[in-house]
């Protein structure tokens, strides 16, 4: 391998561990090769990184962001954990419950984990610790659980997979979502099984009638909430619109619910959330166009096939190999957040998958449940400081049952996802009708 993309990569490496901005660590990565490189004027590394920020499926994303942020400040996050806490919250531990549904749920609207953390994590973390669960204990239950936002569809990281591999975004909307079930269960069960001996005050049961009541009441106050999955979802696979035009359709749909339906946020509120949504979208564009340029110059240096090169020379058993590509993207998803990850990994480990055998459809769901590990992976572990920060809690206290979590419940649907393929292959194929 060229001496200087080792020591770009190195560079790279080292900007994300003293925790440079990353649209910044692939900037840097970028400069160097344009100064030290054989690159000439480097006026196609503009080119591509342009021609990347201008896709029409980028599009997607921001409006997904901005749907997902006028639903969280709307009230559509406050009424699903009331309708969960009426379902699940007078058993033991359901409050533990409540928090992965409803992370769960709001995932798949806002398609982002770090929204799902903010939205979940302040109103759930208060609630639990009032009922006596360990503060650190419940921001650790909300970090692991918002990860599920990677997995279930719509996902911002799905589309963004699919668009950098040429992958159908329909079939890698699909491939994550059974290992995403099954990790739901995984952490309820652990969750119940870690709040054991804390001391957890259980509300009283209610009677069947007044619960049937509760429920409903509830169930129509977070209806038009829990509606707006199932509509971008319908459109989608129903063909009436493109994963991009559903995500404009998410927007125009969150507004008047938001505004007129809940009456949780205000105009000046909305335009709050604009500004914030443009600034999340500005710092991904960054990121977008050095990230390209970065994978143009490695693709054009052969990285991907020295990769493959690498592995190999370290055994050539697809089992090995996909071992060593797990390891690979669970490194790089402690160090950064899943979009980079995905920009950075996806096409450098694509030839291990295609020599594995592996099936581009079921690499999404790999790679997004590697990553989604990655995420709340110590010592890094991106959406684990994001949560400490919103729970107001060190992260000490957070660390064991997050590993119990990794260990217990993420690492298990790593490997399932990554040796049984019809976990992530079966529903795309039913749905689509896919060989």
């Amino acid at each position: 391998m060229n001496s200087l993309i080792i020591i770009d990569a190195l560079l790279l490496t080292f900007l994300l561990v003293i925790g440079v901005p990353v649209p910044f660590c692939f900037a840097g990565a970028v400069l160097v090769l344009m100064l030290f490189g054989d690159l000439g004027a480097g006026t196609f590394l503009i080119g591509a990184g342009y021609a990347k920020m201008s896709s029409l499926v980028i599009i997607a994303i921001p409006l997904y962001i901005l749907a997902g942020g006028i639903m969280s400040q709307g009230g559509i996050a406050a009424r699903l954990v009331d309708l969960a806490d009426s379902l699940f919250g007078r058993m033991r531990g359901g409050l533990g419950i409540v928090v992965v549904i409803t992370t769960a749920i709001f995932g798949a609207i806002s398609g982002m984990a770090s929204s799902a953390v903010a939205a979940i994590g302040t109103i759930m973390i208060p609630r639990m610790e009032e009922r006596g669960y360990d503060r650190g204990y419940a921001t650790a239950l909300v970090s692991a659980s918002a990860v599920l936002a990677l997995l279930i569809p719509p996902s911002a990281s799905m589309i963004l997979f699919g668009w950098v591999t040429g992958t159908s975004i329909l079939a890698c909307f699909l491939a994550p979502v059974v290992p995403g079930l099954i990790l739901c269960s995984l952490l309820g069960v652990w969750n119940v099984v870690l709040t054991r001996k804390m001391p957890v005050a259980v509300p009283a049961a209610l009677p069947a009638r007044k619960m049937v009541r509760e429920v409903a009441v509830r169930t129509k106050k977070a209806g038009f909430g829990l509606a707006m999955p199932l509509i971008i979802l319908g459109f989608i696979y129903g063909g009436v619109t493109t994963p991009t035009e559903a995500a404009a359709v998410a927007v125009v749909y969150a507004i008047p619910v938001s505004l007129y339906l809940y009456r949780d946020i205000s105009w000046r509120g909305l335009g709050e959330v604009f500004w914030r949504a443009g600034q999340t979208t500005g710092v991904l564009l960054v990121l977008i166009f050095f990230a390209a340029m970065l994978a143009r110059v490695w693709t054009l240096e052969d990285v991907p096939q020295q990769i493959l090169d690498g592995f190999m020379s370290v055994s050539q058993n697809p089992i090995v190999l996909l071992l060593l590509a797990n390891l690979f993207l669970m490194v790089i998803g402690m160090f950064m957040e899943d979009v980079s990850g995905i920009l950075l990994a996806s096409p450098l480990l694509m030839p291990v998958m295609q020599h594995a055998g592996v099936d581009p459809i079921q690499f999404a769901a790999i790679i997004a449940t590697n990553l989604g590990m990655g995420l709340i992976t110590p010592p890094t572990a991106p959406i684990l400081y994001f949560a400490a920060l919103i729970g107001k809690t060190p992260l000490a206290p957070m660390l064991k049952p997050t590993l119990v979590f990794v260990f217990l419940a993420y690492l298990p649907v790593v490997l399932l996802t990554t040796f049984v393929p019809a976990l992530s292959l079966a529903l795309p194929r039913w749905a689509l009708g896919l060989p």
